[in-house]
């Protein structure tokens, strides 16, 4: 079942860490099963992209989180501002300018596309489903780690069979 949640950002530099929060609290309520190295992704990109929202366009942004079965996450942020973000080359002294580099490094795809009331911004990433265990993995494995014990795995074991005499 694909997963979507929608949450308003006000234009204030401290909605940055609370969009952040929210944004990882849906992740994690949704079971997405993120390593310690792709949830710390997230969290860069959706505060690097919420920044240049709050930072750059006129008003308040929403940012929508989609999820779903082929295991690829969305965040889009939309603003009302029709400018074309710009990719900056910063030099070493400077402290700002680097988001959408950080964006385009952590996540699998990015992009941007004007709309009728501004321009939405995205990132993509791609989460690693984990393997399906199928109810004859588990009894294969099962027989195996008995075999391996020295049981068979067909006669109860010794404390079963002196219960039942």
């Amino acid at each position: 079942m694909a997963r979507r949640a929608r949450m308003f950002v006000p234009q204030d530099p401290s909605a940055v860490a609370s969009t952040r929060d929210r944004t990882m609290a849906y992740v994690q309520s949704w079971g997405v099963p993120l390593n310690d190295e792709k949830r710390e992704a997230v969290k860069v990109v959706v505060s690097e992209l919420v920044t240049n929202a709050i930072v750059h366009a006129d008003g308040c942004a929403t940012v929508g989180l989609y999820y779903n079965e082929d295991g690829r996450l969305l965040l889009v942020i939309h603003d009302g501002s029709s400018t074309e973000p710009r990719r900056r080359r910063p030099s070493s002294d400077t402290e700002s300018g680097r988001g959408l580099v950080l964006v385009n490094a952590l996540s699998e795809r990015s992009g941007w596309e004007p709309t009728e009331g501004g321009k939405k911004v995205w990132a993509e990433f791609d989460i690693p489903l984990p393997k399906q265990t199928s109810r004859g993995d588990v009894l294969r494995r099962h027989l195996h780690a008995t075999a391996e014990s020295g049981f068979d795995a067909f006669t109860p074991a010794p404390s079963v069979m002196a219960a039942r005499l």
